[in-house]
Order: C-alpha cells, then structure tokens, then sequence
C-alpha cells in the first residue's frame, strides 16, 4: 500500500478530523486500523498527513525535527480550523502529543481528541530494540505479527547502511523531550479525551497511563492484548467501536 496522505475537503462541511500518525509511521496505520472512509461522515472534511520528513528515505527523515514537525501540524490544523467549525484530532504516539498540543492552543474549535499509545512517559524495552534492528536491516520473520505490525506501519525506506540511521538520534531525543513537554502540560487539557493504551505497550512506560489519569479530562482504556504497533482482533475492534462511537456524537 503506498504510503500517501489522504486530504478530502469538503467546502460545505463543518468538520474535520485530522490524522496524525507516529514517528517513522505513516497514513496507512490509521488506514489499515481505522474504517476511515466508513467511519468519517461523508458531509465531513477528512485530512490523515504525512509529516514531514516520514514516506520517504533515511535521510529525508534524519533531516526533518520536531520543530518541523510541529510547524507543520499546526499549520495544517490553523488551515482546518479557518474553514470549518470544528476539527477532531485523532493520533497514534508522537501524533497523540501533536493532538494534545493543538487542543490546548484552541480548545474552542476541538470537541475532542482520540489517542492511540500516549507517549508522555517512554520506556524502551529490549524487544522494542530488536524488532526495530529486525524491521531496519531486513531481518523481519514474516510470521510474527508484531514484527509484521510494525512493517505495515512503518514509513521510512528503510536501508542496511546502518550509518545512515545516525542523524536520527536527535529526532529521537526530541520526541522524548515533547513528551515531557506535553506531560507536563495535562493537566491544563479542557477538550475531552479518550486514551487508548497498550497492557503490552513495548515503548511507552505504564507511568504515562497514570498521568493521563490524573489529568481530569481524559477517559483512559486499556487494550490487554496489544503491544504499541499490534492489535489483535479483539482489541481492534474495541478501538474501531470506540472511535466510530465518539464521531457518531458529533453528526
């Protein structure tokens, strides 16, 4: 599935969702978790970005930055919200602090906001590493379907130059610094929230769990059997159920 942004604004519609997926992800997660095009209202405007940097090569994303990144979220999201009444965020890891950010910047034009694997506290635990080495230098088994999960969700050409992936500690060091950033910032959060966390979660720490509990407006799921790319059926239904449920609100 080519790794593409989807962009349908609708000139008579009065709401957006936005989709912002995580790093070194791509539309396709939202695409391949999510019934988009059943689940947004065909009278409402839909954008699922590609963020800079991300459905392109190693380098192309060692030359980005999160100050990029969130120049350009918050553009796409200004552009939204001058055209229509209101805009849902939807995002999966770095894409929730992104969701999080823009709503506390205008809370009056965000009903709400959906979250998938909430980084605001990140523990990297050692299979995370391996499956990222197997997904980077090709080495994936393709019956496990958590290396396969982050396959599919995976938006980098990845390569074997292994020197290539060294401009990419900063991006990862930045990520871990808005996560602190957005943590802190919870608890000013006025848009209702729904949070969706992973038991198995191998790159998120259950310590943002109990942050975003603590923050008051955000209602907290637990997903028992999935990890931070994979979802097993059950789980996913949940997450579709949930999600079709919190924009059947808003019609």
């Amino acid at each position: 599935m080519p790794h593409s942004q989807r962009v349908r604004i609708l000139p008579e519609a009065n709401t957006a969702v936005l989709f912002m997926h995580g790093i070194c992800g791509s539309p396709n997660h939202f695409r391949q978790l999510l019934p988009l095009e059943d689940a947004v209202p065909n009278d409402w405007s839909l954008y699922n970005m590609v963020i800079d940097g991300h459905c392109k090569k190693v380098e192309d994303f060692g030359r980005s930055s999160m100050k990029k990144w969130l120049t350009q979220v918050r553009a796409v999201f200004d552009e939204l919200c001058s055209t229509h009444q209101r805009v849902i965020l939807a995002g999966h890891s770095m894409g929730t602090l992104f969701a999080i950010d823009l709503a506390l910047r205008r809370p009056e034009k965000v009903p709400c906001i959906f979250l998938l694997a909430v980084p605001v506290r990140v523990f990297v635990k050692p299979i995370a590493v391996a499956n990222i080495l197997r997904v980077g230098f090709h080495l994936v088994d393709e019956n496990d379907p958590v290396q396969m999960s982050m396959v599919h969700a995976c938006g980098i050409q990845t390569t074997r130059q292994f020197w290539k992936y060294i401009p990419w500690a900063p991006r990862m060091l930045e990520l871990l610094h808005q996560g602190h950033v957005i943590g802190k910032q919870l608890s000013a959060l006025q848009v209702p929230a729904i949070a969706m966390q992973s038991r198995h979660d191998e790159m998120v720490s259950r310590r943002a769990t109990r942050l975003l509990q603590k923050s008051g407006k955000v209602e907290v799921r637990i997903l028992d059997g999935s990890t931070h790319f994979y979802y097993p059926p059950e789980d996913r239904e949940m997450i579709v159920e949930c999600f079709q449920n919190t924009l059947r609100k808003f019609q």
